[in-house]
């Protein structure tokens, strides 16, 4: 069972274990002796968002990495984290190393690892690379601390190659960005203007300590605001690594990955460009979103949560589209990682291609409403308890048909979640509601028993 990595590498509070200066030298070692394995000293890539802890974080690997024999490292500066993916794949090195915690405040951080293809690594290999972990003992370092290459002109690549995706003239959009002060905040303006976009940017002042505070794909008023007062055609807010993107209709509509994964999988079905007339969501994609597209002749399929488990699926089913409604949405045929720029840039080349608003983008699908909710537990008492599994059985009963449930632990915290969707919202409200209480008083119960 894997201890450090999480279902989007190795995440933390900043400055304590496991993102403590050595255990940070441990990683980095164990990530060349794994790759080492192959035969040959790896080429490592590394990038970072706008964290003050990024640069003593990537220096600390880099230093753990050059004292564990590496052929070369290339320290490509401020990047998102599908833009060092990108650059992983196409300067042919064997590693490339995000410095990132995502959506997380600025205290924490996180190391993300992709293998040359572009790919963030397998459960088994990163299973393999915390035994490395384990075993290597603490690196005594000296007072020099050796630098990477400065690549940072790298990042002007992974612009060329975001516009190179995009056909279209945007010259008659108006777009909103909310930038977070995160990985995006120079690049999307960028790629936007010189695709010709008219562009408003707010939160594009990162001081270390501000990326994703109040703002972004967590906190959208902001960005409402802005379009609605503006009279934009859309607003785009990104997350701090920018490998998601959520949206602002000109009506001030919230526009999230299942919208987003509707408008670009009937566009392309329509054009007969949808390979296999499949898409994959995941467990939390809306029922609505199945439905309307079991209209449209196309299969969802749903994975775990997770982008990693979206792409697994991907690239076991022939699908070339897939996301999750927290906006991370993967265009398999342009790149191998979740891109909320690329995403962006798609979804405004549909709009100027079908000169339509993006209100009306997703005529045909109407989400059901989502209730979220949960408990806090004690102990995480297997769901199949018999106990357990009739409360939710009966649960499920109560839609007769017409709603969905989902149940799960949480992977990081001591919570029970409870999502449940259908076409009426109080139902599925009243339903969640006897739920949780009945789920709150049994799993007590057995908790009691057990102690």
């Amino acid at each position: 069972m894997r201890k450090l990595f999480g279902t989007d590498g190795i995440r933390g509070v900043a400055g304590e274990a496991p993102l403590d200066e050595p255990t940070i030298r441990r990683i980095g070692a164990a990530l060349v002796e794994e790759w080492k394995r192959e035969g040959s000293k790896p080429r490592v890539i590394l990038g970072r968002d706008t964290r003050i802890s990024g640069e003593w974080i990537t220096a600390s690997l880099v230093h753990s990495m050059m004292g564990a024999g590496i052929a070369k490292a290339m320290d490509v500066g401020v990047i998102s984290t599908p833009g060092l993916a990108y650059l992983t794949r196409d300067r042919g090195c064997d590693l490339g190393i995000m410095v990132s915690a995502s959506h997380n405040p600025y205290r924490d951080n996180g190391i993300k690892v992709f293998g040359k293809d572009g790919f963030k690594l397998t459960d088994a290999q990163e299973l393999e690379i915390e035994k490395l972990i384990d075993e290597l003992p603490g690196r005594a370092l000296g007072q020099a601390r050796p630098s990477a290459v400065d690549c940072s002109p790298l990042v002007q690549r992974y612009i060329d190659f975001l516009k190179s995706q995009v056909a279209a003239d945007l010259g008659t959009l108006r777009i909103g960005l909310d930038v977070c002060h995160g990985a995006a905040h120079a690049i999307a303006p960028q790629v936007f203007r010189d695709l010709g976009a008219t562009v408003e940017v707010i939160n594009d002042r990162p001081d270390g300590t501000n990326i994703n505070l109040n703002c972004g794909s967590l906190h959208m008023s902001q960005l409402t605001s802005l379009v609605k007062e503006r009279r934009l055609d859309f607003g785009v807010a990104f997350d701090g690594d920018a490998d998601r993107s959520l949206f602002v209709t000109s009506s001030g509509k919230l526009f999230d990955g299942d919208f987003v994964l509707f408008s670009l999988a009937t566009h392309l079905h329509r054009r007969s460009l949808l390979a296999s007339n499949k898409v994959v969501g995941t467990i939390m994609s809306n029922l609505a979103l199945e439905q309307a597209f079991e209209k449209n002749g196309i299969e969802l399929l749903r994975a775990a949560v997770g982008d990693r488990y979206v792409l697994e699926a991907m690239r076991e089913t022939g699908a070339r589209l897939g996301g999750e409604p927290s906006g991370h949405v993967i265009l398999l045929d342009s790149h191998t990682a979740g891109d909320g720029i690329l995403t962006a840039v798609k979804l405004a080349e549909v709009l100027v291609g079908s000169g339509t608003r993006m209100d009306d983008l997703a005529e045909g699908f109407q989400p059901y409403p989502q209730v979220l909710d949960g408990l806090t537990v004690r102990d995480k008492v297997p769901l199949d308890t018999p106990e357990v599994s009739l409360l939710i059985k009966d649960a499920q009963d109560r839609f007769e048909g017409s709603g969905r449930l989902v149940i799960r632990y949480s992977g990081t915290e001591p919570l029970l979640r409870i999502m449940a969707e259908g076409p009426d919202g109080s139902r599925v409200r009243t339903i969640v509601d006897e739920l949780k209480a009945g789920l709150e008083d049994r799993l007590a119960q057995l908790a009691r028993q057990k102690n």
